[in-house]
């Protein structure tokens, strides 16, 4: 099969610039002696390819065309608003010599939205929402009638009272219809929500009714010197469609080692305006929507905070010439102001460091169309023997909670998304991850344990102010954290506790002797958070204790100040 070749025709050439002139687009142009104008050919295309990012798509159509002899303009119909111009490629192939001109996109004739299956829905719902409207407000009338009826006076006309049990009667039955026709309102009330809520959906998959959806018209110039079968494929990136990622983590401890499933998904979503039909879906874990290249960071100058100079008292209003003055005064005062103020910091996009790069080709055909409707989709699933390990931090939450860990295989990253959590067949909740590449470390918290036994408690604090030569108070805090394993099996935890830091050399922090030597310093290069890695036998029992002494100058007043991450 012939592949398509340029043409060669200055009269060619001036037609396809003509036709993409408004979009500055140019494909492969030739330039053969061709006639003046040109037959115009629809043909209609369908999607065979979409390569969906997380953020944008790539749609890939095709179609196969008889092509007479002679120059013509094939003109595809059906592509959506949301097409962008400066993305439309085309390659075509035929049994014999085919040329490629320019390619021109137009706005098409709007089509009529034609769903009479959603129309119809639509209308019945309506007829549904005014007869339950009629219902209530018969009941509203029952339930004024009874309510007027009530405010009377029941006794007979005769002039003699009631007894006892004939007001009884009455006041119950009074009741007992008052809260039929209240139940009875609450739930048509009920009803009305829920029918109200689906003409809205219906509406929203459909839009108004009478509503024309624009499409746009791609016109490719095309030159065949005699006829012949071709394949034109047409592609082009379109906005609103995207897939975000979602996982599944299921840990089971209940064998002899344990295993953790991790099971990619896909959550697909499109509002592209084009329904995609039996299509070949691949799913890109690339963000075309990102920046290409590093910022580059701004300069900055540092200097001393000067507070800015007290605003002038009101005064009198002062002639024309001296506010003339008085104006040029104040302009030259905030010029001033404005050079000694330190300038803005500005905010610069981070780049993602992840240079892994993965696609997910979807097994068998996709069919999606365009509107709110969200897919879910299997991606893979793979099985790894985690580390197990707990971890509590009792100054927080005196609960330990089980984490699992685990080194991500292959080249495939884990994209930023959410992690449906598992343990031994129970689900227990949500969590998060951040953007893992391929060979990085995973960790993984799998919820509380119920059965290892934490409890914090403050010890001695002692605090002494300073004696008659000391200019500094000092204050010791100690505390203890009590541990305990309730387990029939050993149990790894790793305790975290926090120390104050000081920035400022007024102000000495030491450990007492008392406190247990922590095994990690500075977790995750946070200072003062330190860690104790213990390893508890079953229904063993053990103890932290953390003590520090502060000094400061007599005087001042300490107050703790959290620090960035």
């Amino acid at each position: 099969m012939a592949t398509a070749r340029p043409a060669s025709s200055l009269p060619r050439l001036g037609r396809a610039l003509g036709l993409i002139a408004p979009l500055g687009l140019i494909a492969p142009l030739g330039l053969a002696a061709v006639p003046a104008h040109a037959a115009t050919i629809e043909a209609r295309s369908r999607i065979e390819r979409v390569t969906l990012y997380p953020d944008a798509a790539i749609v890939t159509r095709s179609l196969s065309i008889d092509l007479p002899a002679g120059s013509h303009d094939v003109l595809l119909p059906d592509l959506p608003m949301t097409a962008d111009p400066a993305s439309l490629r085309v390659e075509a192939s035929g049994n014999g010599r085919l040329m490629l001109g320019g390619i021109d996109l137009r706005m098409g004739v709007a089509e009529a939205r034609a769903d009479a299956e959603l129309e119809a829905r639509l209308k019945a719902k309506r007829e549904a929402r005014d007869r339950n409207a009629d219902r209530m407000d018969s009941a509203e009338t029952r339930k004024a009638m009874v309510q007027r009826l009530a405010q009377g006076d029941p006794a007979p006309k005769d002039g003699r009272p009631l007894d006892l049990e004939s007001w009884l009667n009455a006041v119950d039955a009074v009741g007992k219809t008052t809260q039929a026709l209240n139940d009875e309102i609450r739930g048509l009330r009920i009803e009305e929500a829920r029918i109200v809520e689906e003409i809205a959906a219906l509406e929203a998959a459909i839009g108004e009714p009478g509503a024309r959806n624009p499409r746009r018209v791609a016109a490719i110039a095309v030159e065949a010197p005699e006829a012949l079968r071709a394949t034109l494929t047409v592609s082009y990136r379109v906005a609103g469609a995207s897939w975000r990622p979602v996982y599944d983590a299921r840990l089971d401890t209940r064998g002899a080692k344990p295993a953790l499933e991790l099971t990619r998904r896909a959550l697909i979503r499109q509002r592209t305006g084009e329904d995609w039909r039996e299509a070949k879906v691949v799913l890109s874990t690339l963000r075309v929507q990102r920046g290409t290249a590093a910022p580059v960071p701004g300069s900055e100058r540092l200097g001393f905070h000067e507070p800015p100079p007290p605003r002038p008292l009101p005064m009198a209003a002062a002639p024309a010439s001296d506010q003339l003055a008085m104006g040029e005064r104040e302009e030259r005062r905030q010029r001033i102001a404005a050079e000694r103020m330190e300038p803005a910091e500005e905010q610069q996009a981070q780049l993602a460091t992840s240079p892994f790069h993965a696609e997910f080709m979807v097994p068998g055909n996709i069919t999606l169309p365009s509107g709110n409707e969200e897919r879910s989709l299997r991606l893979a699933g793979e099985v790894f023997e985690p580390k197990l390990q707990h971890k509590a931090a009792p100054l927080l939450d005196p609960t330990a909670y089980l984490e699992a860990s685990f080194t991500l295989k292959g080249d495939a990253p884990l994209l930023p998304g959410e992690v449906l959590l598992s343990r031994d067949g129970a689900f227990i909740g949500r969590a998060r991850v951040h953007a893992i590449a391929g060979g990085d470390r995973v960790e993984l918290g799998f919820g509380a344990d119920e059965r290892v036994k934490i409890t914090r408690v403050p010890l001695q604090r002692e605090a002494r102010d300073p004696g008659i030569f000391g200019s500094n108070r000092t204050e010791d805090h100690r505390f203890r954290t009590d541990i305990r394993n309730l387990h029939a099996f050993p149990v790894a935890l790793q305790l975290l506790d926090r120390l104050p830091i000081s920035e400022d050399q007024a102000i000495s922090i030491e450990r007492l002797p008392e406190m247990t030597r922590p095994d990690v310093e500075n977790v995750e290069d946070r200072r003062g958070v330190v860690a104790w890695n213990l390893a508890l036998a079953p229904q063993e029992a053990k103890a932290i204790v953390t003590a520090w002494r502060v000094r400061w100058p007599q005087g001042k007043t300490l107050r703790p100040q959290p620090l960035p991450r």
